[in-house]
């Protein structure tokens, strides 16, 4: 059946680009995606996502949408492996205040890597009849027309090759990721690059694989960092597919956590509660030590540009790069897919589609930006911004929310619906929530409820 228009390309076959490939084919008769990396249809990894090899968490919010674009997904995830996760019984999360409640919210998501996450797509994707994939070229400009105007394709090259070649389309979409060029590719056409905001905490990360003997249950543990209190170090363990454990462990203010195996077991060991390193110190290691440290918070305000080219629009990392250590970068990367669908749904002309889309997308962006970069401007050395009053009037009401957790069953299931993308931070100030919270700051402090209490290593087998 013919689509409302006729082609186009998207810069990039990350998440983000594979996703925006399977919406823009409902509306296109032709979708080709740009990739530099040879794209190998059985890899996990690949050299454009250095970062897959450290834990990431596929959000509630993002299954659902990607449940929704490809059917029967759930099937594939199954099929692959992929860990069936129940929130509050299968997790537990160290909070400043102490242990999240061990009780069923009723919510249950997938653990899956995010190579073979990303790999399942692809196969999707791949299977799409009006996408194709174009592997192992590099997109050195943006192809306009006379007057610069409007976006027409864009210039490529070929490793193999020694002369740039064009890809022509109606819509151009660059979702290469935090190494975007669109900035240069503006300015190139006589456009002002986007204003950015960046927001960097100084964090890293290290990440090590392990073996997870298959009599041992699966069970993700999370250990936040303090900053508020001095305290920069944190970690997670996760459990995946092909009876692995991944272990990342994390710190900010430049504490960075290192790759020396000796001293990644200390860190570990340092960290607010020594459930994760009692769970590794006897494990059997499969990988070296991966280190990661690009993790600022960077917002490119496209939708603040009085001139732009039509028919070019930005998505993804390359828009907006959140600090990963959040886990929302996947997940928001599919709601901003969902939202493209949403506004090609009404359009009849590409014709300032492409300033329409941006402004929707700096409203998708909002809530992530604000939550992540608000628990950054917790770090001392953070740059790029202070906490104003609005900001520490919000730390200190979170504060005393996180403060109920492991006490209020209600509180747990909001506040996990929130980290999940399901509701938005607002709901935190409904009026009966709002009074849980005094209920609880006003009441004198006490032991954590039982219930709290981490399931020990012998538990977990």
């Amino acid at each position: 059946m013919t689509k409302p228009f006729g082609s186009a390309i998207v810069i990039g076959g990350s998440i983000a680009g594979l996703l925006t490939a399977r919406v823009l084919s409902d509306y296109f008769n032709a979708v080709t995606i740009i990739e530099r990396d040879e794209l190998q249809p059985e890899s996990d990894f690949r050299g454009g996502v250095p970062q897959a090899r450290h834990l990431h968490t596929l959000l509630i919010k993002g299954e659902h949408i990607l449940m929704q674009l490809f059917p029967g997904f759930q099937r594939d995830l199954e099929a692959a492996g992929a860990v069936v996760a129940r929130w509050g019984l299968d997790s537990s999360f160290l909070l400043p205040a102490g242990w999240t409640l061990r009780f069923d919210m009723g919510l249950t998501s997938h653990i899956i890597t995010r190579g073979q996450l990303e790999k399942l797509v692809r196969r999707r994707i791949t299977d799409t009849p009006n996408i194709t994939f174009s592997g192992g070229y590099v997109v050195e400009g943006l192809l306009t027309d006379a007057d610069k105007k409007v976006v027409q394709g864009v210039h490529v090259k070929a490793r193999s090759e020694a002369e740039a070649r064009e890809f022509k389309a109606d819509l151009v979409v660059d979702a290469s990721g935090r190494t975007s060029k669109a900035p240069e590719w503006l300015k190139d056409l006589g456009y002002e690059a986007p204003p950015e905001t960046v927001i960097d905490a100084h964090c890293g990360y290290a990440t090590r694989w392990y073996e997870r003997p298959l009599t041992t249950k699966p069970h993700t543990i999370a250990i936040q960092a303090r900053p508020g209190e001095g305290h920069y170090r944190g970690g997670g363990i996760m459990p995946v597919e092909g009876g692995r454990w991944v272990v990342t462990l994390l710190g900010g203010n430049s504490d960075f956590p290192p790759t020396d195996e000796d001293e990644f077991l200390s860190y570990a060991a340092s960290l607010p509660d020594t459930s994760l390193y009692e769970i590794i110190k006897d494990a059997k290691p499969i990988s070296p030590i991966y280190g990661y440290r690009r993790l600022e918070n960077r917002m490119r305000h496209y939708e603040r540009l009085q001139r732009c080219p039509e028919q070019f629009i930005v998505i993804g990392d390359a828009a907006c790069a959140l600090n990963p250590i959040y886990g929302q970068g996947m997940s928001t990367a599919a709601l901003e897919a969902e939202a493209l669908g949403r506004l090609l749904a009404r359009t009849t002309s590409l014709t300032g589609f492409a300033q329409s889309f941006h402004k929707r997308l700096a409203q998708v962006i909002k809530g992530p930006w604000l939550m992540a970069t608000s628990e950054d401007m917790r770090y001392p050395n953070v740059e790029g911004a202070k906490p104003d009053w609005i900001t520490r009037m919000g730390h200190r009401y979170l504060d005393q929310v996180v403060k109920t957790i492991p006490y209020d069953s209600q509180m747990a299931r909001v506040f996990t619906e929130v980290i999940n993308l399901l509701q938005p931070f607002t709901i935190m100030m409904r009026p009966d929530l709002i009074a849980r919270v005094l209920w609880y700051a006003l009441r004198p402090p006490k032991q954590a409820h039982p219930n709290a209490s981490i399931p020990k290593p012998a538990e977990l087998t």
